[in-house]
């Protein structure tokens, strides 16, 4: 795949999730270190950052997630973190087989902003846009 094809992805990836968000924690609060890819060399630039470590860590505390930040060389536009957050099996492995989706949560923040126009300018989010399932603890301000 090019790395043109590559960065179309990732913006179709941004404007899709791009619909609600705040900015909190950072993300390697949530999700740990992950696999940096950058979009571009000089002027408009992407930042993205890959979590995988829900399925490297099996049983233990873990995440799956994304994280992207756009820029125009200058000034920051938008931020985007998202994810899956694996708390762990836990110390009772009873209560998790017992119900598993409990131990996991969503970490959700947004934040666009168009500071070349001044103060006023910015939208951020960080409410979970899926009702019925837990925000993650790190995903709160």
């Amino acid at each position: 795949m090019s790395r043109r094809a590559v960065a179309r992805w990732l913006l179709a990836f941004l404007v899709l999730l791009g619909s609600a968000g705040s900015a909190a924690a950072a993300p390697e609060d949530c999700f740990g270190s992950g696999k940096d890819l950058e979009i571009g060399t000089e002027g408009p630039t992407i930042d993205a950052t890959l979590y995988t470590s829900l399925f490297t860590n099996l049983g233990g505390k873990g995440s799956f997630g994304a994280s992207f930040v756009g820029s125009t060389g200058e000034y920051e536009v938008i931020g985007l973190r998202t994810g899956v957050v694996f708390a762990g099996v836990g110390s009772d492995p009873a209560a998790f087989l017992g119900d598993p989706f409990s131990r996991f949560a969503l970490a959700f923040d947004y934040r666009f902003s168009l500071p070349m126009f001044g103060d006023g300018f910015d939208y951020e989010e960080s409410e979970v846009p899926v009702s019925g399932v837990p925000e993650a603890e790190c995903s709160v301000e």
